[in-house]
């Protein structure tokens, strides 16, 4: 089998929104940032990778500071990991908890979304190890399937209507089918989160929020895309465009930005999204 190499591009921009405030950070294979950068270069990794984005949540004006802590210590866990290739690559989703909830008392109420993809180093029996997939709150990871030729959402939203939706499958004694999830064009109360990143260092009523994780096997051409609810909500992703081995990344993420602006929200929130290819050597 053929090892795949990755090839990663980044898009952040604050947008419209309405407190003025960059609340968007994002990890991006070796650093974080929490600025209105545009687009990244075009960067790849032919081994280990790992992304994520953080998106504070508006409820509170200093949730940029739980998105930052958030991406700061994915750069953390990531190079520890990297610095020490003996241990799995778990990147620990409660020593993140930890950080953000043990922020200073003049942050509280801060909190902070993550979604975090990595691939960890390959062991001498593999060629291409599964990509891992952790997240919390509705920032969300999209797969595009080269076969298939079709973007899908594969992360549930820690929402209070998902959570409505597994009430009532429960009650009919069925499993909910993933196309439940994440509807569109519902009444904003029911897109509450059930669970995020929250600074207050008063654990027993800032428990370990809920989170999922879930392992992903790829092929050559299939895309990842990591992003806030400022691309997602906006633009639904079966109005994003098609991709393969020769699209220009930047091009691709420039054409969703001007979608994200194009769209009847205006582009009201930060936006951030990073855009990951699998490519043959």
């Amino acid at each position: 089998m053929t090892r795949l190499s990755t090839t990663i591009c980044a898009m952040t921009f604050q947008g419209n929104a309405s407190n003025r405030l960059q609340q968007d950070a994002f990890f991006f294979v070796d650093d974080y940032y929490q600025e209105a950068i545009g687009i990244t270069p075009v960067h790849r990794c032919d081994d280990a990778f790992c992304v994520a984005v953080s998106d504070g949540v508006a409820e509170s004006n200093l949730s940029q500071y739980a998105s930052l802590k958030t991406v700061k210590t994915v750069k953390q866990l990531w190079q520890n990991y990297l610095d020490n290739s003996n241990q799995s690559a778990v990147m620990d989703i409660s020593k993140i908890y930890e950080k953000v909830a043990t922020l200073p008392k003049r942050f509280y109420g801060a909190s902070a979304t993550l979604a975090l993809v990595y691939r960890p180093l390959a062991k001498a029996s593999e060629t291409n190890p599964p990509i891992v997939i952790k997240h919390i709150g509705d920032s969300r990871v999209y797969h595009f399937s080269a076969m298939t030729k079709t973007w899908r959402c594969i992360t549930r939203d820690h929402n209070l209507l998902n959570q409505l939706i597994d009430e009532k499958a429960e009650n009919e004694n069925r499993q909910a089918d993933f196309g439940e999830y994440n509807q569109d064009g519902m009444a904003s109360p029911m897109y509450a989160l059930t669970d995020c990143l929250i600074a207050d260092s008063d654990l027993d009523n800032n428990p370990m929020p809920t989170f999922d994780s879930q392992t992903l096997k790829v092929s050559s051409d299939d895309c990842l895309v990591v992003c806030t609810d400022g691309v997602h909500d906006l633009v639904p992703c079966d109005k994003w465009q098609s991709i393969d081995k020769h699209t220009d990344l930047q091009a691709w993420l420039k054409q969703l930005s001007k979608q994200i602006y194009a769209s009847e929200g205006r582009a009201y929130d930060n936006a951030t999204a990073i855009l990951v290819r699998f490519d043959e050597h």
